[in-house]
């Protein structure tokens, strides 16, 4: 800066995506459409005309919630205190102008607003030219990427947000630094977040086959079950990551949910979609070198209902239950398949209504929380239908006890297991954690998926370690020979 210049009067200017915000707002909208096959043609012409007109597009389909992105706290507080001291304050971005409108609304900091139209993208040597038209002099300019660095190159104060070494290094070392910022956490922890290693438990389901057809002593089908549950993890996650990117809005409005990495802004989209990527190719050509066609089959049958359900069906009451049900279903039918061992329609009877008691007390605890923000209804679902989802789920809840019951009448426990009477101790284990769990969920005591509290819950663990001895013992012990 020449000695005779006063840094309060020359203007700021600051970039919006991953420097006023942590995140790509663009990408953010359009991997919202890209799972929207409704939208593709809008997308296709859109993208012909530029990507000026393409962002457009994408802000026309996709409404921006200003009030809760993940804003960049140290941005915001250095421009609130260069407010303060008089100086002028513009938003200098590539994004389209409905949506730095509805950010410097929000925000309330701005006297001026750069940003991309139809026709005029916005970005590098093109952003330069209307700062430079707009500063008629000195200028100060915020940004984060290789994209800005002509921009910085002629600003009199530049600063660096989260911007990497090997950029920094071909701007001018002679340039004033207003402002450096490197709070970006590393991707790699984010991205392991993402993925929810946590919820991988409910892929043990696939063992059940193996556990109830008391196979787990043969090496190879162990195996078996333990690559696909491998590849299902894998394949689970990938969904979670674009299950996220889907529900970007309602997760940011969440109380808990905002603090998603992708939510948060500490996993960029790009990020995101190029890791379900891997995922689902990892998932799907480990399934089909090692596990065989049928499991590849039934993969490719998971991840079509469950973008079907991220894209749709997840909207409507009921079916939505149905669906997830289904998807905790199919899970120990390829656990069966994958050791040759079909599970038994009581088994699969047992889960349909056990996990469909489940399904809808994930739903009775979200539509609680909306009650009690004052909103009146979410996902298809009204406040009113509380009562209706408690009965139903506490109803097939029983019935999965009822079918457990009729089941431990068949003849195929009388042939298989060794002391049968002793399975009758599993139905009051299992009856006594479904009524529980809907007490605790009624008293407002489950604040999320209800798997997630059995993890985290000493009294549903035990009651599974108990559940899985007294199979096992039933199996090898006889008792009836202690009375003879």
């Amino acid at each position: 800066m020449t000695s005779g210049t006063n840094p309060t009067r020359i203007p700021v200017f600051v970039d919006l995506d991953e420097t006023l915000v942590k995140t790509d707002l663009a990408l953010e909208q359009l991997t919202r459409l890209v799972f929207r096959p409704d939208h593709y043609g809008g997308l296709i012409s859109s993208g012909r005309e530029g990507r000026s007109h393409l962002k457009r597009y994408l802000s026309d389909q996709v409404s921006i919630d200003a009030a809760h992105l993940p804003y960049n706290a140290e941005v915001v507080s250095y421009l609130e205190a260069q407010k303060v001291l008089g100086r002028r304050i513009i938003l200098a971005t590539a994004a389209d102008i409905t949506v730095a409108n509805a950010v410097a609304a929000h925000l309330g900091l701005f006297d001026d607003i750069i940003a991309s139209t139809p026709g005029q993208n916005l970005k590098g040597t093109a952003k330069l030219a209307k700062i430079k038209e707009l500063a008629q002099g000195p200028f100060e300019y915020l940004g984060d990427c290789a994209a800005d660095i002509p921009i910085w190159q002629d600003a009199e104060r530049v600063g660096y947000i989260n911007v990497p070494s090997a950029v920094r290094a071909q701007v001018s070392s002679g340039t004033t630094v207003a402002l450096e910022v490197n709070n970006k956490p590393s991707w790699v922890s984010a991205l392991l977040r993402a993925m929810r290693p946590h919820q991988w438990v409910k892929n043990a389901l696939i063992f059940l086959p193996l556990f109830f057809s008391h196979s787990y002593s043969d090496g190879a089908l162990v195996t078996q079950a333990m690559l696909t549950f491998v590849a299902f993890s894998l394949l689970a996650s990938s969904v979670y990551l674009v299950n996220d990117l889907q529900d970007l809005k309602a997760d940011r409005a969440h109380q808990t949910k905002r603090n998603r990495p992708f939510a948060a802004g500490t996993l960029s989209p790009k990020q995101g979609l190029m890791s379900a990527g891997f995922l689902m190719i990892v998932a799907l050509s480990l399934s089909a070198v090692c596990l065989g066609a049928p499991i590849t089959v039934l993969l490719l049958l998971y991840l079509a209902i469950t973008f079907l359900y991220s894209g749709w069906l997840k909207h409507y009451s009921t079916i939505d239950v149905i669906v997830l049900t289904c998807l905790y279903t199919l899970r120990i039918f390829i656990g069966g398949v994958a050791i040759d061992i079909l599970p038994s329609p009581w088994l699969l009877n047992f889960s349909l209504f056990f996990f469909l008691s489940l399904a809808l007390m994930k739903r009775y605890v979200e539509l609680n929380d909306v009650k009690e923000q004052g909103r009146d209804h979410s996902r298809g679902y009204l406040v009113t239908d509380l009562l209706a989802i408690l009965a139903a789920g506490i109803a097939n809840g029983s019935l999965a006890v009822l079918t457990l019951t009729l089941y431990l009448n068949s003849d195929y426990v009388k042939d298989t297991y060794t002391s049968p009477m002793l399975l009758w101790l599993v139905a009051p284990l299992i009856l006594f954690w479904v009524q529980r769990a809907w007490i605790r969920a009624l008293r407002g005591l489950i604040h999320s998926d209800p798997v997630v509290f059995a993890l985290k819950d000493s009294v549903s663990r035990s009651t599974l370690l108990l559940t899985c001895a007294i199979v096992i013992g039933a199996k090898y012990l006889d008792i009836g020979a202690w009375f003879q």
